[in-house]
């Protein structure tokens, strides 16, 4: 019994190896997309600056490729930042434990008029 108990076990490490090296995949993937955007972005710019720039032609390629240049960036930004807000609130979560606050609700009954009242 005891070496069905170990296999279980090492079949269930080898499942979450690889739920994490997928999840690892997922997140390389995920940057080097937002890296390739940004960095056309940056391309754009550069040769609208290079080519039409001094007769301000093409002027649809500059917000273009400045919301290309700074989407990812921003995404990003966003993620960092809620990720570590939600990593600082689960280990408050852990030391301190409350009781959810029950807010008392009016019936529907009161909520509507009622003309024969």
């Amino acid at each position: 019994m005891g070496i069905f108990y170990k296999e279980e076990r090492f079949e269930a490490k080898q499942q979450e190896g690889s739920q994490s090296q997928l999840e690892t995949e997922k997140t390389c993937m995920a940057c080097l997309w937002s890296f390739l955007v940004s960095m056309t972005g940056g391309l754009i710019l550069g040769f609208w600056e290079y080519q039409y720039h001094q007769t301000n032609s093409q002027l649809w390629m500059v917000p273009f490729s400045l919301i290309m240049l700074v989407t990812p960036v921003m995404v990003w930004f966003a993620v960092l930042v809620s990720d570590v807000c939600n990593s600082l609130s689960n280990n408050n979560d852990d030391h301190h434990v409350s009781m959810p606050s029950q807010t008392i609700l009016p019936s529907l009954g009161d909520s509507v008029h009622d003309p024969e009242k």
